[in-house]
């Protein structure tokens, strides 16, 4: 026994605590980026954008336990459409890379990190399965815990319904607004904006504005004043040299030209994706006249309208045709959307011929191209020379013969001038119509009577008012002929010598169409209602 005791030894085993020490100063860092947003770029908000900013970066940088992955920010960008916040998906982006190196992501709060509950509880989830967190500071929530997607789907619900409150109380501030003809404008070409946030004009691009009006006017195409702007170095209001069709026809449509302002032309149909369409009359418009100092008289915006929509309707004629013959059919030709058939009522297009390795050009009637002499018998092909110089005549008769000529016009407006007091008799008739409608709608509620009978009594009456009111544009519309006359004699009283070259300008400034009757003869109808007919040369 004795000696069996006298022969332990005793080993002394150090403790771990020095194993564990080593082993934590080996544990890998987790690499932590901040997301931060601010949703106006207000100046006070600014100053809370570039807090949230520096807040992070020093509480990232100050932790032994966490490398800066970086820093994401969205500045004066709202939080409930995820597709306009570049930094916040390029954050999303990173995460779920396949080598992403992201593990926690701090944020202020779920406001903060998006305000749309879809959206959010889509990207936390995302994440999670890359067994990436987000750690709410506000609201001291983990998405890795347990109760963290519980708990973000109640915060987040109740600030997609924030948002929803702020865009009815912003729509609700807008309406009140418009209703005391307070508009809300921005800068424009031709326009600045003052820190009262009235308009005021800039000459230099007042100008431009003027000189758009006057080309368009003067029969030059959206495209020629495009490219003529170019040429003469005008910049558009963006800075580019480049002008295109939409801002030349933005120009000549808006009302803000002749010192009017229209609020409401569109409106957004969602709150969280800011979508916006055309008020195309499912809200009420807001028209306010002399809300600033106008750039284009009146009587010239009111001609420009006229001659869109004239151009626009023949457009809309050749439409069809150019879709089958896979759009050869151009505008690029003045005659090419104004001369026609009068056999079959189609329009004519310009054509190349080549023989004899001569080129020449040629106007055929586009439904004989297309479907042969079983549609179109008898329309001839024209030249080009011929045709031009057949117009010329029409034109140069007209300056040879000013007085007659007029006297004419006069004839052929005159009647549609004398009936002054035919639109307050629509007014009345319509009035009476209305009441009626009113008074069966009241005799109905009261006695509950046949509603077929009703409906259909309603339907009669509202097919009334419809006439009525299609009489009442068209005796509208009878001022443009008077202001077309006066048009042309200003032209007539400016142009003093017989015209030599034919001119595409002039023609679309006085010419409304051309009628091919046969091979020998073309009627010239003038935008005033004249017609003069020309005899074409054997050939």
């Amino acid at each position: 026994m004795n000696s069996t005791a006298t022969d332990r030894k005793i080993k002394i085993i150090p403790p771990k605590a020095n194993m564990n020490t080593e082993k934590k100063k080996k544990v890998k860092k987790i690499n932590v980026a901040a997301y931060c947003r601010v949703s106006t770029a207000q100046e006070d908000q600014e100053t809370s954008y570039e807090a949230q900013v520096a807040y992070f970066t020093k509480l990232i940088t100050e932790n032994p336990s966490w490398n800066l992955a970086g820093i994401y920010a969205d500045d004066g960008i709202s939080g409930t459409d995820m597709k306009k916040r570049d930094n916040f998906n390029a954050m999303m982006e990173r995460c779920l890379q396949k080598d992403g190196d992201i593990d926690l992501i701090l944020t202020k709060s779920i406001s903060r990190f998006a305000r749309n509950t879809v959206d959010c509880l889509s990207c936390i989830r995302k994440l999670k399965e890359r067994n990436i967190a987000i750690y709410f500071e506000k609201e001291h929530i983990n998405t890795l815990e347990s109760t963290g997607e519980l708990l973000i789907t109640i915060l987040s619900s109740q600030a997609q319904e924030e948002s929803r409150n702020i865009s009815e109380n912003v729509k609700w501030g807008l309406k009140r607004k418009y209703e005391k003809g307070e508009m809300l404008v921005r800068r424009m070409f031709g326009y600045g904006k003052g820190t009262d946030g009235q308009l005021y004009i800039i000459p230099e691009e007042a100008e431009v504005v003027r000189l758009i009006y006057g080309k368009y006017l003067e029969g030059e195409s959206l495209n020629s004043i495009a490219r003529l702007l170019k040429e003469k170095g005008i910049k558009t209001i963006r800075g580019n040299i480049e002008w295109n069709v939409n801002s030349i026809r933005t120009i000549l449509i808006n009302e803000k030209y002749i010192g009017d302002a229209m609020a409401q032309k569109t409106f957004t149909t969602d709150y969280l994706t800011k979508t916006r369409k055309e008020n195309q009359g499912e809200l009420q418009k807001y028209y306010v006249e002399n809300a600033h100092e106008a750039i284009i008289p009146r009587e010239v915006f009111y001609k420009v309208q006229e001659e869109l929509r004239q151009r626009a309707n023949i457009y809309k004629k050749s439409s069809k045709k150019e879709t089958e013959s896979k759009g050869k059919h151009t505008g690029k030709y003045a005659l090419s959307k104004i001369t026609v058939c009068k056999e079959c009522g189609c329009e004519y297009r310009r054509q190349i011929w080549s023989k004899y390795g001569e080129k020449k050009a040629v106007w055929r009637c586009e439904n004989r191209l297309r479907n042969g002499t079983r549609y179109c018998k008898d329309s001839p092909t024209i030249e080009e020379n011929v045709l031009h110089r057949a117009v010329l005549h029409a034109i140069n008769q007209v300056l040879e013969n000013k007085g007659d000529f007029v006297q004419t016009f006069r004839k052929n407006v005159v009647t549609a001038l004398t009936h002054g007091t035919e639109d307050s008799e629509y007014a009345r008739e319509k009035k009476k119509l209305q009441k009626e409608m009113a008074e069966l709608i009241q005799q109905q509620a009261k006695q509950n009577g046949d509603k077929t009978a009703f409906e259909e009594h309603c339907q009669a009456i509202t097919a009334q008012i419809e006439a009525l009111e299609m009489k009442q544009i068209k005796a509208a519309s009878r001022g443009e002929k008077g202001r077309k006359m006066e048009d042309i004699e200003n032209f007539l009283d400016k142009t003093n010598c017989i015209l030599t070259e034919y001119n595409d300008k002039l023609v679309r400034q006085l010419i409304e169409n051309i009628n091919v009757v046969n091979a020998r003869k073309v009627e010239v109808v003038f935008k005033s209602g004249i017609t003069v007919e020309e005899m074409l040369p054997e050939y």
